[in-house]
């Protein structure tokens, strides 16, 4: 039996990363596609092979997708603070990805499995959601069989935090009470991986446990550097601090207006992760 062939947008990112791990574990034939040789050398040993190419230039997905059964993309730009890339979420997430649908139509590329964000249709105000949102929808119009996945939030996305409770800055927003459930980036991918086969699906997919915000810092503060106190901040001087961002730089208020809007909202999907955030924690430091 012929190995099906995927190309995978995103590869190098921690989902990405879990996503090429597991695809091919199920036998397919993974090509990953990177920005640079130094991006490909991280993957050498994970997938099949590499295509180098800057995905945000639309040129360089000229016929990119052609010979491949499946795209999947984990594609999308960066919440942590320390991205400094001038391309907006708007760019990546949303025009980006429509490039890449546009080549996968073009190359009659049967399915596309894409992970968006859990809520974004409840958020349009944010360019963060907005993005995921207008991309899921035209590829639902597009045709092609569809795996939209949408995760509240993943582990890997605290390392952030976990570095900030280290150096005891680790804050607290407001009472910190709204609930989620992030899911492990590892089962994340194998829920994105096992939809291949499913028929024009959207699956919003949580961890096992939920969660209130404090209880999220209190955890990485305790596994961080126990005794350090986890500070608290009012969330109207953030709300003020984000609407003085936005006078100068739209890509940083991106950014935190979209953790702002999590902090002010419950956000929890469907139970289908395996591992907990406390497991997780524990074999990071331990790995470290």
């Amino acid at each position: 039996m012929t190995m099906k062939k995927v190309i995978l947008f995103g590869g190098t990112g921690k989902l990405g990363r879990r996503v090429a791990i597991e695809l091919q574990r199920q036998k397919y034939d993974v090509t990953a596609v990177v920005r640079n040789h130094d991006k490909a050398a991280q993957l050498k040993n994970i997938v099949n092979q590499t295509i180098v190419a800057d995905v945000c230039k639309a040129e360089e997905l000229k016929n990119i997708c052609n010979g491949f059964d499946i795209i999947v993309s984990t594609l999308g730009k960066s919440v942590s603070p320390k991205d400094n890339s001038k391309p907006s979420f708007m760019k990546v997430d949303m025009k980006t990805n429509c490039n890449i649908l546009r080549e996968g139509i073009s190359a009659s590329v049967k399915k596309f499995v894409y992970v968006s964000a859990f809520g974004a249709e409840n958020n349009l105000n944010l360019n963060y959601f907005r993005a995921h949102h207008i991309f899921s929808e035209k590829l639902k119009c597009s045709g092609m069989n569809y795996s939209i996945i949408k995760p509240p939030a993943i582990f890997s996305s605290f390392v952030d935090l976990m570095e900030m409770a280290k150096k005891g800055r680790l804050l607290t927003l407001g009472a910190g009470d709204k609930l989620t459930n992030p899911i492990y980036e590892g089962d994340l991918a194998e829920i994105c991986v096992n939809s291949i086969v499913d028929e024009n699906v959207v699956i919003e997919a949580g961890g096992k446990n939920v969660y209130t915000r404090k209880q999220i810092n209190d955890l990485i503060q305790q596994h961080v550097k126990p005794g350090q106190r986890v500070m608290k901040m009012p969330i109207g001087l953030l709300s003020f601090g984000v609407s003085l961002i936005k006078l100068f730089d739209s890509n940083a208020y991106d950014k935190f207006a979209f953790y702002l809007e999590v902090m002010r909202h419950d956000l929890i999907a469907l139970k289908m992760g395996e591992t907990s955030l406390e497991k997780y924690l524990s074999e990071k430091l331990y790995l470290e």
